[in-house]
């Protein structure tokens, strides 16, 4: 008589953590310039703008797709109707969908009463104030909800008993868990809209990157 297999439940994650947790898959390797994300499943190093772009699209896209938001791109005028605007807004769907505390898609749904521009409610998924990186900002605060659930573990460390700093590890069976749900359906997700709706891509895509840039620290 054989001895029975463990095997280990899929893990429930949204379409954005999973854009962060296997960042290799979406994002190419981090070059000279710019920040650097290390991707916990494979220690890899991305650029991290590229992943907060394909991340917070995700996100979007998913709860589109869930029918928890509707994605509209909106005419309208400024400068006292001189000059006329093109706005990507995310308004309410007509069904109700609960993502897991403090993802993306959770944060994406509770704005979406108000019906803002996606440039301007992504300043606020990215992070409270200006950083130096808002998209690692972002991605600190994701591993920590992450943890929260168990699914990362957090290990703090105090040098000079003044700076605290925090890491994160992806333990291997949350990653074998993980790995179960695997990444097709988010990378299907963001090439369905590339393709077939390129409009919305290019609006969605280019409010993230601008939302980064506005949130960007500067030094001059």
């Amino acid at each position: 008589m054989s001895n029975p297999q463990h095997v280990t439940a899929p893990l429930v994650l949204t379409p954005s953590e999973r854009v962060l947790l296997f960042g290799d898959r979406f994002a190419r390797p981090a070059g000279m310039l710019g920040h650097g994300e290390v991707v916990l499943s494979s220690g890899a190093k991305v650029g991290a703008d590229e992943l907060a772009v394909n991340a917070v699209a995700a996100a979007y896209l998913a709860c589109e797709q869930a029918g928890a938001v509707r994605l509209e791109i909106r005419q309208g005028k400024a400068m006292f109707g001189l000059v006329s605007t093109r706005n990507l807004h995310v308004a309410p769907g007509h069904k109700h969908v609960s993502w897991p505390e403090g993802s993306l898609e959770s944060w994406v749904v509770q704005a979406a009463g108000r019906e803002p521009r996606v440039s301007d409610l992504t300043q606020g998924l990215l992070c409270s104030g200006k950083e130096n990186s808002p998209s690692q900002a972002m991605f600190e605060r994701l591993k920590a909800a992450l943890a929260a659930r168990g699914i990362l573990q957090a290990e703090s460390k105090t040098t000079l008993k003044v700076f605290t700093s925090v890491t994160y590890a992806f333990p291997g069976h949350a990653r074998a868990a993980a790995e179960q749900g695997g990444t097709q359906h988010v990378q299907a997700l963001l090439d369905a809209c590339r393709q077939q709706r390129p409009d919305v891509w290019k609006e969605l895509a280019d409010d993230i990157k601008a939302a980064i840039n506005a949130m960007t620290a500067s030094y001059d």
